[in-house]
């Protein structure tokens, strides 16, 4: 009788134990932030670069990080960026009323840290709402790069910066190996670095020719498994293989971040809200 005493007891204290185990993982999942450092060592990169920090933001997806979402900036804030990069998935469908005057805070906020620069995602091109949000960019100072690349200038040297469209945009478009081989034809020489959403580009472009990638799209694969990375992919694929770090094509390194935000119905677990900070280092 003592011992089925003492097992009910274990379980009155394990299941209790349990939520609140579940509740603090999918609760630091959403709202804990965490910042991914990496350092590439890049040949090509000019001396004047060398320490170059650049921040990167993919996937919000209208979350909230604290009010005005000072939680976010202050973060960014701290990792002290040359240069802040948006990769898309910023607004959701049907949520672009209330999302809207939020991501003007936020981008507000991240343009008086340093220049910003912003690729459209897939849902950006969903929600139906471009319009409003490229006026919220330009309003805000951000650069939004449409199929466009420019020079940054450090000193007396340059590197350039491209960015690609969604594929969800506009028919006929520039795909992105024309636009690469658009801007190597002005800076054939110059260090280059692309901005895109997807972060299919080893499978497609394995040997475009540019230094390196930002990407986000895949959310870290939503769940996370230990030893074995990210559990679901955007097609719908089981264990997807670029789901978020360094990924080496051969030609170019591929940053991919894991996200801050989450677009179905399942839940980010053991998979924080990322923000990637990259810093560039002459070899």
């Amino acid at each position: 009788m003592e011992k089925k005493r003492k097992k009910h007891s274990v379980r009155r204290l394990l299941v209790p134990a349990l939520f609140l185990f579940c509740c603090a993982v999918l609760l630091t999942s959403r709202y804990l932030l965490s910042v991914s450092r990496y350092t590439l060592w890049e040949d090509d990169l000019p001396a004047a670069f060398d320490g170059y920090r650049i921040v990167q933001l993919s996937d919000l997806h209208g979350s909230e990080f604290g009010e005005g979402n000072k939680g976010l900036i202050g973060k960014v804030a701290g990792e002290e960026p040359d240069l802040i990069v948006l990769t898309g998935d910023f607004l959701d469908e049907g949520k672009t009323e209330e999302e809207l005057p939020e991501l003007k805070v936020l981008v507000e906020g991240l343009t008086e840290l340093a220049p910003v620069y912003f690729v459209s995602g897939n849902h950006d091109w969903a929600s139906r709402s471009m319009e409003e949000l490229t006026e919220v960019l330009k309003s805000s100072g951000v650069c939004y790069l449409r199929n466009e690349f420019e020079l940054r200038e450090r000193g007396d040297a340059a590197i350039v910066l491209a960015g690609v469209e969604d594929p969800n945009a506009w028919a006929e478009m520039l795909r992105p190996d024309e636009l690469v081989e658009l801007a190597r034809a002005a800076y054939p020489e110059t260090f280059t670095i692309l901005l895109g959403h997807r972060n299919d580009w080893v499978e497609k472009y394995p040997a475009l020719d540019v230094d390196v990638i930002f990407c986000g799209h895949g959310h870290g694969g939503i769940v996370r498994l230990p030893f074995f990375g990210g559990l679901f992919g955007t097609d719908r694929d089981w264990f997807p293989e670029y789901d978020a770090g360094l990924f080496e094509s051969g030609r170019y390194t591929m940053v991919v971040s894991a996200g801050l935000g989450n677009s179905i119905f399942v839940p980010r677990v053991f998979n924080r809200p990322e923000i990637v900070s990259v810093t560039l280092r002459k070899t």
